[in-house]
């Protein structure tokens, strides 16, 4: 199995030329970051987003940083109460394909398009 993620939706005709692959879209989403030196900062925002209700919809960790994924656009006000880096990221859309042959159909219908790939993996079978 490969997925291939996007910015954006795919193309209008992709799925007509391309009906085997299957398409999962998620929302435009507020992304955190913070590079972080004690922990105790992490337990912060956490509590400071159940505060106000909002759940993140992932976590990613580097050596040093965390980013939290947050669906849609957050307000000013919030920014500024969170006290951490954000960004917007736009929607994303996740292709997945079976086959190598239906991926390098699907990789050329893209760059045709100009359609810009945000990555690229190929799953393994469970």
């Amino acid at each position: 199995m490969y997925e291939i993620t996007m910015r954006g939706a795919p193309p209008l005709n992709l799925t007509a030329r391309s009906p085997a692959i299957t398409l999962h879209s998620s929302p435009a989403a507020t992304v955190l970051s913070k590079q972080i030196s004690d922990p105790a900062e992490v337990d912060e925002l956490t509590e400071r987003l159940r505060s106000l209700g909002i759940a993140p919809l992932e976590v990613r960790v580097s050596p040093r940083c965390y980013e939290f994924r947050i669906e849609g656009r957050l307000g000013r006000s919030i920014l500024r109460y969170l006290r951490w880096a954000s960004r917007l990221e736009k929607e994303r859309t996740v292709i997945r394909v079976a086959t190598h042959r239906e991926l390098r159909m699907i990789l050329e219908q893209l760059a045709e398009s100009g359609t810009q790939i945000d990555h690229c993996i190929c799953r393994s079978a469970a």
